[in-house]
């Protein structure tokens, strides 16, 4: 008999979690699993990709929990709040509406979606509200917790569900230690299972058009649009490259809710010849290959995956001193690693452009590294992850 196995995810819309969801279906042993994939917002746009054995639910709510009685009441009552100028009163009140959602549509998606359904093993891919989701409305034998940040992230939730999780998987030694750190109760649990980038994929997918070929330097960042990711650091980089006369594209490959903010910034410094923002793409990997020099401009970042698929198309990376940053970059060796701040990214993108021998040498580096081993080690951290 074959073990059930629930994988729970936010979405499959484009981004360095969904993309390491993929490769983790790729690495499960399909012999011992029936694997089924729920993913709690409709949002679908990597599924194409995802292992053909596995099963997909999508929750397609239809509720609109705003307009509901209960809720209609309790904004009622927080404009009334914030009319007579009791704002904490209010804020409260939209607190306890948020709950009540919250607790409404899990509910929603635990009676249509599961029932009393009883899986082997549940994974919450996602920290956070997934995992709190996967804590309260599924049943399973042993939970898998997976914490892909490095920050501590919604504390009240973790505390609460990390001590009926069996296991979480951290992403690799240092976030291991933050994580004990903030949530003791997570010692003696945590598995590492590092993100595994298929080369072959990339470097394949990296084919389907070119960019256009230019004089000047081209550099690439992707990534979602939120302020974690640093888009707005970028955009003062490339403020002070320009001032610097340095003759360069940039390519912001991504979207997400600070775009309207970028987009206002780059008007303002006059950036509209050297920014080009493509908007979110399937395949960003044309762009990764067309570049000269891949810029990771995070504030904070776990394991950057958009670095380790970079590397494998033999790219020298600019990366912000995050954790993940310092994790996988060595300056001089595999590219730059700088703080966190404008200058810093502009001097380290000027470092580059201009000594043309260590740029060469990091470029050689990248070329002769041998990720052949890769696969079959994070097959066994999932394999010991699921079993032990």
């Amino acid at each position: 008999m074959k073990k059930k196995l629930l994988i729970v995810a936010h979405h499959m819309t484009i981004g360095g979690v969904q993309k390491s969801l993929i490769s983790a279906l790729k690495a499960l042993d399909y012999d011992k699993y029936d694997v089924t994939l729920y993913l709690r917002k409709n949002r679908t746009d990597l599924i194409p990709f995802v292992d053909e054995r596995v099963t997909v639910i999508v929750n397609t709510d239809p509720n609109r929990y705003y307009r509901k009685p209960y809720a209609i009441i309790l904004q009622i009552k927080s404009l009334i709040a914030k009319a007579f100028g009791k704002k904490d009163k209010a804020e409260k009140l939209n607190d306890i509406l948020e709950e009540k959602i919250r607790c409404d549509a899990m509910e929603y998606e635990r009676k249509t979606y599961f029932g009393n359904t009883h899986y082997d093993i549940a994974v919450a891919y996602v920290q956070g509200y997934v995992a709190l989701f996967v804590d309260k409305c599924i049943n399973a034998d042993k939970k898998i917790i997976f914490y892909h940040t490095s920050t501590n992230d919604t504390p009240e939730i973790h505390n609460a569900v990390i001590p009926n999780y069996s296991a979480v998987a951290a992403l690799h030694e240092q976030q291991k230690a933050l994580l004990e750190e903030w949530y003791p109760s997570s010692k003696g649990k945590i598995k590492i299972v590092e993100n595994y980038t298929d080369k072959d994929l990339i470097t394949e997918q990296s084919k389907a058009f070119s960019i256009p070929e230019t004089d000047k330097t081209v550099i690439c960042s992707c990534g979602r649009f939120s302020p974690v990711k640093g888009f707005d650091m970028a955009v003062e980089a490339a403020k002070i490259l320009k001032e610097q006369k340095v003759n360069f594209t940039w390519y912001f490959v991504g979207d997400g809710p600070e775009r309207a903010n970028l987009e206002n910034k780059i008007a303002e410094y006059k950036l509209e010849d050297n920014i080009v923002i493509t908007g979110m793409q399937k395949n960003p990997y044309p762009y990764m290959a067309g570049c000269d020099i891949y810029v990771q401009p995070s504030y904070e970042e776990a394991l950057g995956l958009t670095i380790l698929e970079a590397h494998r198309i033999n790219k020298p990376i600019v990366t912000t001193a995050t954790v993940g940053g310092c994790k996988l970059v060595e300056t001089d060796t595999n590219g730059i690693v700088c703080e966190i701040k404008p200058e810093a990214i502009a001097e380290s993108i000027t470092d580059l452009i201009n000594d043309k021998e260590k740029y060469n040498c990091i470029t050689n580096n990248l070329k002769v590294s041998d990720y052949s081993h890769e696969f079959n080690k994070y097959k066994q951290q999932w394999k010991s992850l699921l079993e032990e």
